[in-house]
């Protein structure tokens, strides 16, 4: 154990920044490394739309534990902090309408030999890379308006006097001449952990849906403690019909209109489904056996999601707001509409038949059909069951290393 002595020392700890240089990155990379050790971009997973649907692109879950939360940004989004994760390796992939971003970064881990170094890396948005930013280098990006951010986040754990289980993000004013130096967290945390922690986040998230705390060093008293602020803002609420397709997600709000999104289902694992809509007649789809949930991200606010139910019933549900996902049970026909470019987090719940009779990979159970050749949906069954979220999670994973390998 620490000494009071030693955490007030560790707290007190700050170095002055020195910016080494920007490095813009061509928009066809999808591998780089960068000076401040472990910052560099990795492949993602991405399979492309064949032309039978609206979608364009679908992004897997990479190599890692396979937690997926999103963070959405409003129009005139800007941060006016630093963060430091102690416990977190953020592992991020951007979504958005051709944007361009800048991510500055600071090395702030006490035990670097590039402490104080500090960088500003300039990409286009692009679904086919994911930058990782290892604990311990504050970060904060400009051009995130109508971007969304995906995170595949890797947790660790110690005995750490800059760690907080709940908020283990250390922020910091980007006018400041100096940056905190933290100590991070050594041992990484195993996949059932990581679901654990996503799970009690979902918790968490969908009871309070309140404002993100930010977690600044101060000194009072004469001593040196962490205080954590939160704002106010508050969610508009949305009026779910009981028994119906919305559902209300679980999140938090990053600004007065931005939200992070931890996932529904427990698997905590997801899809992005890049959409082109309004380019023809859309086709319906169903899935015979999974159950699936579809949020809106960004993208165009004219999307909406069709559903045809078990007694033949026709329901539009507009999107266009994160804060709702629409649910759709095994053998319901959908079809996406409207017009333009939106992406959509896809959540799957796979239900559990005899894995000699089929493939329990997610999306290859999805049967198509025109506008005459739906017929009534298959109502679902009290005697539905569900693979476990932990089975499904791990069979995300297979199917993300073997596409990493091909």
């Amino acid at each position: 154990m620490l000494e009071q002595q030693d955490v007030q020392e560790a707290l007190s700890r700050s170095v002055e920044r020195r910016h080494t240089g920007v490095h813009r990155v061509a928009d066809e990379t999808t591998g780089q490394s960068f000076p401040l050790p472990g910052v560099r971009l990795e492949p993602t997973n991405v399979d492309t739309g064949d032309g039978t649907t609206p979608v364009t692109r679908v992004v897997r879950i990479t190599t890692g534990p396979g937690i997926t939360d999103y963070v959405t940004h409003e129009t005139e989004f800007a941060y006016s902090t630093y963060g430091i994760h102690v416990g977190q390796d953020d592992r991020l992939t951007f979504f958005g309408d051709d944007q361009r971003i800048a991510v500055h970064l600071i090395d702030c881990r006490e035990d670097s030999p590039q402490l104080g170094d500090e960088i500003t890396i300039e990409l286009a948005v692009s679904a086919y890379r994911v930058l990782i930013i290892p604990k311990g280098v504050a970060h904060t990006l400009d051009g995130l308006g109508g971007v969304v951010t995906r995170d595949e986040p890797v947790w660790y754990a110690d005995s750490n006097p800059d760690w907080n289980p709940d908020n283990d993000l250390v922020s910091f004013p980007r006018t400041a001449s100096s940056a905190p130096v933290v100590q991070t967290n050594r041992h990484e945390l195993p996949v059932s952990a990581h679901l654990l922690v996503s799970r009690m986040s979902q918790r968490t998230s969908g009871a309070v849906r309140g404002a993100y705390g930010a977690r600044y060093r101060a000194t009072i008293g004469g001593r040196v403690t962490y205080v954590t602020l939160r704002p106010n803002w508050r969610a508009a609420e949305v009026e779910i019909v009981p028994g119906g397709p919305v559902r209300r997600n679980n999140f938090t709000l990053t600004g007065p209109e931005s939200f992070t999104l931890v996932p529904s289902t427990d698997s905590c694992t997801s899809d992005v489904l890049e959409v082109e809509l309004g380019l023809g007649d859309e086709k319906f789809i169903r899935h015979e056996r999974s159950r699936r949930h579809l949020t809106w991200l960004t993208g165009s606010r004219e999307a909406a999601v069709e559903l045809i139910d078990a007694d033949g019933e026709r329901q539009t549900v507009r999107l266009g707001d994160p804060t709702i996902a629409v649910r759709i049970p095994p053998g319901t026909w959908y079809r996406l509409t409207g017009r333009g470019r939106a992406w959509f987090r896809s959540e799957t719940e796979l239900l559990d038949v005899d894995p000699t009779a089929v493939q329990h990979f997610p999306g290859q159970d999805a049967e198509l059909a025109n506008e005459d050749g739906t017929g009534a949906a298959r109502a679902e069954q009290d005697s539905d069951r569900y693979l476990p979220g932990a089975s499904l999670h791990a069979l995300a994973r297979m199917e993300a290393t073997a596409m990493s390998l091909t």
